[in-house]
C-alpha cells in the first residue's frame, strides 16, 4: 500500500523530481527549504526523512546531495488532476472563461486540501503571512457559498480578483488580508462582488 503523502511533502516530492528529471544534482536541504519557502533546514530534513519512510526516496548518507527517488507505481497517477491556469478576468465574464485559459496543468490531488476546479496565479504579497506569495499558482474550489473565516476567491469592482480571508458576521462582510502593511476590502455585497470559490491548496515554482 503506498502511504499517502501530505501537501507539503507532495510539494517537495515534486521540486526534487523537477531537479533531477531535468538533469541536474540532487537539491540540498537548503535549497529545498528556501524554494518551498520553509524557513529551518531542521524542518525540511523531518519532511525529507518522512518521504523516506513513505519509500519515495533515500538519503545516502554522508552526502551532500544525496537524495535519490523510488520509482514506485502510484495508484494516484491514474488520478492525476488536468486543470486550466486562467488569466485576467474581463469585467462581466465568469470567473472561468474558456477564452482565458492560459495552459492546462497536470497535478496530483494530494497536492490540495480541497478539490480545484481551475487555477489561478496570484499577485502582489498581501497573503504572505498565509503562506501565499507572489506569483504562487492557487488551486480555486468553485463555489459561491463560504463560511466566516474561511480563505476565499473573490471577485470585487467587477473584474479585480483576490485570494483573501472572509470575515462575514451579520451584514458585514470583509476582506482580510494578512501581511504588514495591506488594508481590508470593504466590499458592497450589492454591487459587482461576489466569492468565486474557496482556496483549495497552492503550487510553488510552476
Amino acid at each position: 500500500m503506498t502511504l499517502q503523502l501530505t501537501s507539503r511533502q507532495s510539494n517537495i516530492l515534486e521540486f526534487i523530481r523537477n531537479r533531477l528529471e531535468s538533469g541536474r544534482e540532487a537539491p540540498t536541504l537548503e535549497e529545498i527549504g528556501h524554494e518551498l519557502g520553509i524557513g529551518h533546514v531542521s524542518a525540511v530534513l523531518k519532511h525529507v526523512r518522512s518521504l523516506e519512510a513513505k519509500g519515495r526516496l533515500v538519503i545516502e548518507p554522508n552526502r551532500a546531495r544525496g537524495i535519490r527517488l523510488v520509482h514506485t507505481a502510484d495508484p494516484m497517477d491514474s488520478d492525476t488532476l488536468e486543470l486550466p491556469l486562467v488569466g485576467r478576468i474581463a469585467a462581466g465574464e465568469p470567473m472561468f472563461s474558456e477564452s482565458r485559459v492560459e495552459r492546462v496543468l497536470r497535478v496530483s490531488p494530494w497536492l490540495f486540501r480541497l478539490r480545484p476546479d481551475y487555477l489561478v496565479r496570484v499577485v502582489g504579497d498581501s497573503m504572505r503571512d498565509e503562506g501565499i506569495l507572489d506569483q504562487d499558482i492557487v488551486g480555486v474550489h468553485a463555489t459561491p457559498v463560504a463560511r466566516h473565516g474561511q480563505v476565499v476567491a473573490a471577485r470585487v469592482d467587477g473584474d479585480r480578483f483576490t485570494i483573501k480571508r472572509l470575515h462575514w458576521k451579520g451584514d458585514v462582510i470583509r476582506l482580510l488580508p494578512n501581511s504588514p502593511g495591506f488594508h481590508p476590502i470593504d466590499p458592497d455585497p450589492t454591487e459587482d462582488f461576489a466569492i468565486e470559490g474557496l482556496f483549495a491548496g497552492l503550487l510553488r515554482g510552476s
